[in-house]
Formats: C-alpha cells, sequence, structure tokens
C-alpha cells in the first residue's frame, strides 16, 4: 500500500481547492435600490477580457479589490446593448485612461473612480458617455487638465477634482460642460486663477477652491460664471484683491475668502456683486478698508471680519452703505475705539453686532443705538470695559429689550455679577471654551444669525 501512495497524491493534487477563496476573481448578483447590482471581487483586466455574463438587467456595476491599472476601450467585454448605469471602480488600482475607456456603458450616469492612482487623463477618455451625471476623480495624483477633456460630457452635473495635485489647468479643460453645477477643486495645489478658466461653465452654481495655494486670482477669471452662486475660495495664500475682481459674478450669494493673507480691502473689491447675501473675510490680516472698499455690496446681509487686526473702526465709513445688512462679526480682532457717528441713512436691520475679544475700554452706546435702532444683541465679551460703563449700557438697553453679552454663550447676567462691591473691577467670567475653528461658526449666536444663514442657503439651492 504505501508503494501506491505517491501515485495517488499525483492524481489528487489538481483537485486540490486553496483555504482561501477570496483569491480567485468572482462576481455577484443583488438588488439595490438602482435595480441589479453586480460587485466584482479580486479580478484584473485579464479577468474582464474574457467577461461573458450576461448583463441584461444589471444597472449598478461594482469592483472591490481589483487591480485595474490602465482602462482603455478593449478593457471590458461587455455587450453595447446593457443597462449598467453606475460604474463604481474606487480603490482599483487604476492608474492611466485611455481613450474610450468607458465607451462600452453607453447608459452610464454615475462614474466613481475615488481613491485611485491615476495620473494621466487622455483626451477623449471620457467620450461616447454624453448621459453621464456624476463624475468622482477625488483623491488620485492628476497634475494638469487638458483642452477638451470632458468634451462629450455635456449633462455632466457633478465633477470633483478634490485631493489630486493638480497644478495647472488648460484653457479649455472644461470645454463641452455646459450643464456642470458643481466643481470641486479643493485640495489641490493650484498657485494662480487664469483668464477665463472657467467660461464654459455658464450653469455652474458652486466653486469649491479651498485649501490650494492661489495667491493671485486675474481680473477676468470668473468671466461667463453668471449663475454661480457659492464661491469658496478659503485657506490660500490670496494677498490682494484688484478692483472689480468679481464683478462677472452678478448672481453670487455667498463668497468665502477666508483664511488667507489679505491685509486691507482695496477700492471697488467687491464691486459688481449686487446679490451677495454673505461675506466671509475671518482670519486674514487685514487692518483697513479703503475709502469704497464695500461699494457695491448692496443686498450683504453677514458679514463677517472675525480675528484680523483692526484696530479702529469707522463704522459708517466702513458699512453705512449696507442697508440690508443684519449680522456684523469684529470679534476677536484688536480694536480699541469704535465710531458710531451718524454719516449715512439709518441701518434698520442691523440684528447682531459682535465686538467681544477686542480692546474696547467703552464706545458710545446711545449712538450706537440711535442708528442701530432695531439692533437684538450686542456681544461684548472679553473687553476692557469698566464697572461703570458696564452698569450704564446695561441699564439703557435693559429698558428696550436689547440682549447684552458679557460672555459667549449670551446667558443672562445681573449687574451684580458684573461689578462686586462697587469696585471699578468687571469680575472675569468663567466661561467653556467656545469652538472657534472656522471663520463661518465663529461669532454666529444659534437664535439669529445661525438659523437666517440656513434659510438663506436653503432657499437658494
Amino acid at each position: 500500500m504505501a508503494k501506491w501512495l505517491p501515485i495517488i497524491s499525483t492524481l489528487l493534487l489538481p483537485l486540490a481547492v486553496p483555504t482561501n477563496f477570496e483569491e480567485f476573481p468572482i462576481c455577484k448578483f443583488h438588488l439595490s435600490l438602482q435595480g441589479q447590482q453586480m460587485t466584482c471581487s479580486n479580478a484584473n483586466m485579464n479577468f474582464f477580457h474574457m467577461f461573458d455574463i450576461p448583463l441584461n438587467r444589471t444597472h449598478w456595476f461594482k469592483c472591490q479589490n481589483c487591480s485595474l491599472d490602465i482602462l482603455d476601450e478593449t478593457t471590458f467585454n461587455f455587450p453595447k446593448l446593457n443597462n449598467i448605469s453606475i460604474v463604481d471602480f474606487h480603490n482599483c488600482g487604476v492608474r492611466v485612461l485611455r481613450k474610450h475607456a468607458f465607451e462600452k456603458f453607453f447608459l452610464l450616469k454615475i462614474l466613481i473612480l475615488h481613491n485611485n492612482s491615476i495620473q494621466m487623463l487622455e483626451t477623449m477618455c471620457f467620450m461616447g458617455v454624453k448621459r453621464l451625471m456624476h463624475l468622482d476623480l477625488s483623491t488620485n495624483y492628476i497634475k494638469i487638465l487638458t483642452n477638451n477633456l470632458f468634451l462629450d460630457l455635456e449633462n455632466l452635473d457633478v465633477l470633483n477634482l478634490s485631493f489630486n495635485r493638480i497644478v495647472f489647468i488648460n484653457s479649455e479643460a472644461f470645454s463641452g460642460l455646459y450643464n456642470l453645477k458643481y466643481l470641486y477643486l479643493n485640495y489641490n495645489q493650484l498657485d494662480k486663477l487664469e483668464e477665463n478658466m472657467f467660461r464654459h461653465l455658464r450653469n455652474l452654481k458652486i466653486l469649491y477652491l479651498e485649501h490650494n495655494r492661489i495667491h493671485n486670482i486675474h481680473p477676468n477669471t470668473f468671466n461667463n460664471l453668471i449663475n454661480l452662486h457659492f464661491l469658496y475660495i478659503s485657506h490660500n495664500s490670496i494677498s490682494y484683491l484688484v478692483q472689480y475682481n468679481f464683478k462677472q459674478l452678478t448672481s453670487l450669494i455667498d463668497l468665502q475668502l477666508s483664511y488667507n493673507n489679505l491685509t486691507e480691502v482695496q477700492t471697488s473689491s467687491f464691486n459688481g456683486l449686487k446679490n451677495l447675501r454673505s461675506l466671509h473675510l475671518g482670519n486674514n490680516f487685514l487692518k483697513t478698508v479703503k475709502p469704497y472698499g464695500f461699494i457695491g455690496l448692496d443686498n450683504i446681509e453677514i458679514l463677517d471680519l472675525v480675528n484680523n487686526l483692526f484696530e479702529y473702526i469707522e463704522f459708517f465709513d466702513y458699512f453705512g452703505h449696507m442697508e440690508k445688512l443684519r449680522y456684523l462679526w469684529l470679534n476677536r480682532n484688536s480694536i480699541n475705539k469704535i465710531n458710531f457717528d451718524y454719516k449715512y441713512a439709518v441701518q434698520n436691520l442691523l440684528t447682531v453686532l459682535d465686538v467681544s475679544d477686542n480692546n474696547l475700554t467703552s464706545f458710545n452706546f446711545k449712538t450706537l443705538y440711535k442708528n442701530l435702532p432695531n439692533v437684538k444683541e450686542i456681544v461684548v465679551a472679553n473687553n476692557s470695559l469698566n464697572c461703570d460703563f458696564s452698569l450704564d449700557m446695561y441699564k439703557f438697553f435693559e429698558n428696550i429689550n436689547v440682549t447684552v453679552c458679557s460672555n459667549y454663550n449670551c446667558d443672562p447676567i445681573s449687574t451684580e455679577t458684573v461689578c462686586i462691591n462697587d469696585t471699578d473691577e468687571v469680575t472675569e467670567l468663567e466661561i467653556e471654551d467656545f469652538p472657534m475653528e472656522s471663520s463661518i461658526n465663529t461669532g454666529i449666536r444659534l437664535n439669529y444669525s445661525m438659523l437666517y444663514l440656513i434659510v438663506v442657503l436653503l432657499e437658494w439651492l
């Protein structure tokens, strides 16, 4: 019997089954909200070259733990008459997209290529998928967007290019994207915005450019963006804005320029933004506002100047023409004097004024109320206001139903808490640290500002 064992072992070897089944490519089907989904695991390009599974009812094609590397017109041996509308190749090792790489997916609407190693996008790599509405190329290694790259995507609604290494965008890169609404270019390496670089995006509504290296914006960068509502350029290196830098953005309602290197507001920098509701300039190095620096902001309602370097505020010179201003955040500056003398029309709509975390020892609160008659909340926490001034201010505003906040949570505070034993010292209030990570959140009071901002954004989306 012993002499037969080697022969028996040799005959059984080809039938041996490995213990790790996950090493073999396999495709499974199951139902989802989008219809039948096919999920293929551990596959490579050779597997799909020989693919012969019927796809008549499949609407969603997902590949997980795959090694696809280079995608071209021969990669998928799929019948052209398939019903696939969603392709999800996130984290599949894709490195290059060749011409007509997805032409087998004639009905494709959503293409997810997130978290791959894509460095090269050949022109016409998206040809043949005219119905595509959502393209996710985020978290890759793309450096340059070449001309006519998205030419065939006339129905694209969302293009996500965030978390790449984009340093340059050719002037015709966005050609053909006439219906694009959302463009994500945040977390890249752009250092300047070129002339007319977005001119093909006539219907764009939201543009994300945060966390780049942008230091220069060409005066004609935003040409033809007549339907843009939200522009986010925070966390860059912008130190200077020229006159009429944003004049083309006649529909813009929210502009985010926080966390840049701005040192002053130039004359007419924002002129032309006739529909702007919210302007965020917090966490810069602003010291002054040039004459007519805020001219043209006729409909501004929220102005954020948090955490800058202002020392003196001439209130009506800076903000007097903003007749619809509701929320003004001047907290976390170095303001030691603020003048409310009347020069322009009374501002009937200002509701919240935040001057906390400054160096104020006093200000003319009676003149403030005379020219801002509908103010509801004044935040003065963490200044150098003496006891007599504080008592007078509290008594004055208490009689006219205006809340004076001496702490960050704006809790009611009695005069006994402000002054102890009739001394001239203001007690130090014990408060929790108030989160101030973002200039958008800093200074917002939930009872007025946050609720109003949410309503405005929902109204325009």
